[in-house]
Order: C-alpha cells, then structure tokens, then sequence
C-alpha cells in the first residue's frame, strides 16, 4: 500500500520540529523570571526612580537654588529605591524586561546619580552590595 501524497513530508517535519525542539530544551534555562507580584513592585519602582530623574533634570535645568525640589525627589526615589531593594533582596537572579534585578539595580544607581539624585543612589548602592 503506499502513502497519500503528502504524508512523507509531513512526517518528515514533524521529526524536524521535534528534533529541535529537544536541541533548544538543552540549551539550559534563563534565571526565572519574577514572580508577578515582584514583577510589579519592579515596574513601580523602575517607573518611580526614572519619573523623579525625570524631574530632577527639568528642576535643574535652569540656575537657581534646587535645593527644596531636590530634597522632595530625593524622597520620593527613596521610596522606590526600597521597592527595588525589597525585589533585590529576595532574588538578585529573577529577570525583568530581560535584566536581572541585579543588573537594574546597578542601572539604576547610576541614573539616580546622573539626574542629581545621590542620596538615593548611595542607599541603593549600600543595600545591593552589602547584600551577599
């Protein structure tokens, strides 16, 4: 009896796909992603930090004494630098948006101290790197 039309090469790419898909399953697994609950406390606090360097460059734009903006945004990134650190301190390796929380937490020191927000880059940088 021979096969439909047809039938050979479908068998054949279903060999294929299997086959690959087993190679790709080796490759090894990316660190796991954050939990959901995580994975919102990092938007929120991704979201905070980069809002208040927003407004710390639009406060600092112009000469003048900044001193009362900036203190208010130093606060609220403090705020969303302890969102970060709770994140950071249960689990450094989880991924968001393709970074560990590792890899944003030094991101985002290094925003804080770029838009003039130092105070919350220091507390953010002691408590990412003290933990072991």
């Amino acid at each position: 009896m021979k096969a439909p039309i047809g039938y050979g090469s479908r068998a054949a790419v279903a060999v294929v796909v299997a086959t690959l898909g087993a190679a790709v399953s080796g490759c090894g697994a990316l660190p796991p992603e954050a939990p959901l609950a995580y994975a919102e406390k990092l938007d929120s606090a991704t979201s905070g930090i980069s809002t208040a360097c927003g407004y710390a460059y639009r406060a600092t734009a112009f000469p003048g004494d900044h001193t009362r903006d900036l203190n208010q945004l130093e606060a609220s990134a403090s705020m969303y630098v302890d969102k970060l650190v709770k994140v950071f301190r249960r689990n450094r390796k989880w991924v968001y948006q393709g970074d560990t929380v590792a890899e944003i937490s030094s991101d985002a020191v290094s925003m804080l101290n770029s838009c003039g927000l130092h105070a919350a880059a220091h507390r953010l940088r002691r408590a990412t790197t003290a933990s072991g």
